[in-house]
């Protein structure tokens, strides 16, 4: 396998695209809507221009980051993805894997499609649990006990989806778990032999963790029964302060996008805010997160861990979003379509080009450690 003729994300996604069955890659790829929130990710990182500064000894650089008590090597994790086994195989516990050996946090997702239990064994201390509040509270709690139980340190509370969002791709496709085997599905399948063979022997993805919750759920009704139990509709604070008081390490609340969502996340007594707009995949016409980011930072008390994910796709957009005011970063896509390009070594080869373009950009800009980024190395046109 060459990985010398890949230079940027975007050339793994088109290898990926190749690679992965349509309805898989359209789930993995698309957004909401007409998907302008995706583009306006990308444009709002590309807006944005660095101001370079030389004169320096920039000779040994530091791109370590505290978070919750904890050094990681990079200031980039990986966000949490739904379905991410079916998208490549054992993609939940190849990228958990990553996270250990490479001492970056994995967030793994409540509809993800490797248990909580079998993910923190791989990478105990750098796993964080995503939860999402469904209409029976007995769920929320029992996960919430399981990821105790499971040694995880950070959970992650997802509020930004009321309803589930529309999906043109996913409809355009009739995408359901298991596909629906119509022959235009098995011809896609059967140009996609390595995907094929390894889901294969890996068995159809299941929604491990959700498992228990849906015991009487036919195998049709997977997905939309894992949707369901995603939506949180009648999140307000006071059932988010009994989540918080029910759980005794680090609390994050992902997806906020406002200062007025800040206050009242500070209010619950979260630890950190993931400003997050779910990768595009929920509101289309929602706010680009690195727009949204110096607004929320402004209004965030100085104890509040600010990160941000959604549109982050290269190095150089991580040094943009701690410029703005970020304390670090997530990404998912980019993971998984180096998976999707290159199998398992996919995953450590896209750390490896983000690392190396923040390395390279902190040189550039006259920066020697990530977390002396400041406003002052953003470019203003005065």
């Amino acid at each position: 396998m060459n990985l010398n003729k890949y230079f940027t994300i975007d050339e793994l996604r088109s290898q990926a695209k190749k690679r992965i069955p349509k309805l898989a890659f359209d789930y993995l790829d698309g957004g909401a809507g007409t998907e302008e929130n995706i583009h306006r990710n990308r444009f709002g990182f590309k807006n944005i221009t660095l101001q370079p500064e030389y004169l320096r000894d920039v000779t040994n650089r530091n791109q370590k980051v505290t978070l919750f008590g904890h050094v990681y090597d990079a200031p980039v994790g990986i966000s949490p993805m739904g379905l991410a086994n079916l998208i490549w195989p054992n993609a939940d516990k190849i990228l958990a894997k990553l996270a250990k050996e490479r001492n970056i946090p994995y967030l793994l997702s409540a509809v993800g499609t490797s248990s909580i239990e079998e993910i923190a064994k791989i990478a105990p201390d750098h796993t964080w649990f995503q939860l999402y509040i469904p209409g029976e509270d007995y769920i929320c709690f029992d996960l919430i006990k399981r990821a105790k139980e499971s040694g995880i340190k950070v959970l992650v509370l997802t509020v930004d989806i009321p309803e589930p969002s529309i999906r043109l791709r996913d409809l355009r496709n009739n995408f359901t778990i298991p596909f629906k085997m119509t022959p235009k599905v098995i011809m896609d399948i059967m140009r996609k032999p390595r995907w094929a063979l390894d889901t294969l022997i890996n068995g159809v993805p299941q929604f491990k963790t959700m498992m228990p919750y849906m015991k009487n759920i036919t195998k049709n009704q997977s997905l939309n029964a894992a949707q369901v139990l995603q939506v949180s509709a009648r999140l307000n604070e006071d059932l988010i302060k009994r989540v918080r008081d029910s759980w005794d390490g680090t609390f994050v609340i992902k997806g906020i996008l406002s200062p007025k969502s800040t206050k009242a996340a500070m209010r619950v007594g979260a630890d950190g805010i993931i400003i997050s707009n779910h990768g595009g995949r929920q509101l289309d016409s929602a706010p680009s997160t690195i727009e949204a980011l110096p607004q929320i930072v402004n209004a965030a008390d100085p104890e509040l861990t600010v990160m941000l994910d959604s549109g982050v796709r290269c190095g150089t957009d991580i040094i943009k979003a701690f410029a703005s005011g970020a304390s670090f970063t997530f990404t998912g896509r980019t993971f998984m379509y180096g998976l999707g390009a290159l199998n398992e070594p996919g995953a450590e080869f896209v750390l490896d080009l983000i690392v190396n373009e923040v390395d390279k950009t902190l040189a550039q800009i006259g920066c020697k450690h990530i977390v002396e980024l400041n406003s002052e190395y953003i470019w203003h046109n005065k």
